[in-house]
């Protein structure tokens, strides 16, 4: 069973794609909801659903931030968009992302099932494709499966930075390679293995735009161990990545928050968000987040979002700026969106501000 999370700041439009969604039937499982793209990215971690539905238009880190956040650290997520707009901006961004389908609001239940038909099919290829990389490493399915379940456990052991339970992982995964009767094939399934495991972590190292070498310059000397160290190579080298990512957090923690502001007052009319300025600054979203409310008393994407509306408001009301202008100005290609938000923020809209002035 797959599981899926529905991004949507409309409740009521979260309920009607749960509503007509054939979960059962399609083995699917919806396991959460999120109201905007920050709770969006918050909860894919959390959850680590397969399929995510998402609407583009959203305050905050809005759809087209979300697409690109999640294709960059989540690439085999199955994405499926919708949209109350037929909009070229987002259908573009969408295809960019590989989204597996553009659904126009009010969505059909015809179309909403073929997207997520298409979305599981795709996901049991790439698990039979994965099975069938693997499957040459062991004798026989018994031992597949165990070595997948610790294999999944040293992916977690990344998320959560613990050594200990990697550690664990190993010892497990030692076990089981002992109990291969000839020499040979145990030295060979050692390599594979550990170049299995090994690119397993280069991998969410890259999601969070780092390499081995980056983090330890001496760990690459243990990224193609041979014969009976190979295991124990690829131990040490995962304990040395927790270390250094840990080390990496804590170096974080001491980040100057109105450094943060300051970049963000001089860039608010570019497409940046939480995930990017984390990026920028070398920190984990989540932790930035926690910082700068701390520093701020609002979050980081709110903070953006109110100097974008600072600035908008006196271009309109102070310089004459047209409102289509001053959008772009601070960074809105939509009128329409940036209509919404203004009206969010100030309780009256861009054209009912220059009037009143």
């Amino acid at each position: 069973m797959f599981n899926v999370l529905i991004i949507d700041d409309e409740p009521w439009s979260r309920e009607v794609v749960k509503a007509l969604g054939p979960w059962d039937r399609l083995e699917l499982r919806v396991v959460g909801e999120a109201e905007d793209g920050n709770e969006g990215l918050r909860k894919i971690e959390e959850l680590q659903p397969d399929i995510v539905v998402t609407d583009m238009r959203m305050p905050g880190t809005d759809g087209v931030e979300l697409l690109e956040a999640m294709r960059s650290r989540w690439p085999q997520l199955k994405i499926i968009v919708m949209s109350g707009y037929d909009d070229f901006i987002y259908l573009k961004q969408a295809i960019r992302s590989k989204a597996i389908e553009y659904l126009l609001k009010p969505i059909s239940p015809e179309e909403l099932e073929a997207a997520l038909k298409q979305s599981k099919k795709e996901l049991e290829a790439a698990r039979k494709s994965e099975a069938q990389s693997l499957s040459p490493l062991f004798p026989n399915r018994a031992a597949l499966q165990r070595y997948a379940e610790q294999r999944e456990r040293l992916y977690a052991s990344l998320l959560e930075l613990n050594r200990e339970r990697a550690e664990e992982a190993f010892d497990h995964l030692h076990r089981e390679m002992r109990s291969t009767d000839e020499s040979e094939a145990k030295e060979g399934q050692e390599g594979r293995v550990t170049a299995d495991l090994t690119l397993m972590l280069e991998q969410f190292l890259s999601q969070q735009s780092l390499t081995l070498g980056q983090l330890h310059p001496e760990s690459e000397q243990f990224s193609s161990p041979g014969g009976s160290e190979a295991l124990r190579g690829a131990r040490e080298l995962y304990g040395r990545a927790i270390d250094a990512l840990l080390e990496l957090r804590h170096s974080r923690s001491r980040l100057d928050m109105a450094e943060v502001a300051n970049y963000i007052d001089a860039r608010y009319q570019e497409a940046i968000s939480l995930e990017s300025v984390a990026g920028q600054f070398l920190i984990s979203k989540e932790h930035l987040s926690r910082m700068f409310k701390a520093f701020a008393g609002e979050n980081l994407s709110d903070y953006i979002v109110r100097r974008r509306m600072e600035k908008a408001k006196a271009l309109i009301a102070e310089e004459g700026v047209s409102i289509k202008h001053a959008a772009q100005l601070v960074g809105y290609e939509d009128i329409a969106y940036f209509y919404r938000v203004f009206k969010k923020h100030y309780g009256m809209t861009p054209g009912e501000l220059r009037k009143d002035g």
